[in-house]
């Protein structure tokens, strides 16, 4: 069985994978992307679609961000960590995630705010550690924001490299 400590530096080495997550998103950084997952990944997206394969999740997610310009914050909060054993956790995060976007096929722009949560379970690997290996999208609320109220669509900011 884990010792307390043990289950304590599981959790947090969970959140750090998880800011990863969400850092890379931000940043349209695909190859960090893609290594926050297992190769097995199994992905079900807010509309039911379900992803076999972290390639398969980080190509649709990717496609998202190049039909469109997007700029997007993914901010979650609240965690909550199971650690099963030494290999295996389970966990679901309250999420908030602000997309504002540009379609390149007709220049609409279009943004929402959206909350909801994720569900995820998590595998350690001996090489890689900690690594996302189902995830689950749900959101509960989306407001969708009229774009002529908003600031001028933003440039791409800079993010740190550190992992």
């Amino acid at each position: 069985m884990h010792s307390p400590i043990d289950t304590l530096l599981a959790i947090e080495e969970i959140k750090r994978l998880k800011a990863r997550y969400c850092r890379y998103l931000d940043s349209e950084n695909w190859d960090g992307y893609r290594s926050v997952f297992t190769d097995d990944l199994r992905g079900e997206a807010q509309d039911g679609r379900v992803f076999y394969g972290a390639d398969a999740w980080v190509a649709m997610v990717r496609a998202l961000h190049t039909e469109n310009v997007d700029r997007t914050v993914h901010h979650c909060h609240m965690p909550e960590i199971t650690v099963l054993d030494a290999s295996r956790a389970t966990g679901i995060w309250a999420l908030f995630d602000y997309v504002d976007r540009v379609s390149h096929a007709d220049g609409v722009r279009a943004a929402f705010a959206g909350y909801g949560h994720y569900q995820e379970e998590y595998v350690r690997t001996p090489v890689r550690g900690w690594l996302i290996g189902a995830i689950h999208l749900t959101r509960i609320r989306v407001d969708n924001l009229d774009v002529s109220t908003l600031p001028t669509f933003p440039s791409p900011g800079s993010f740190p490299d550190a992992d």
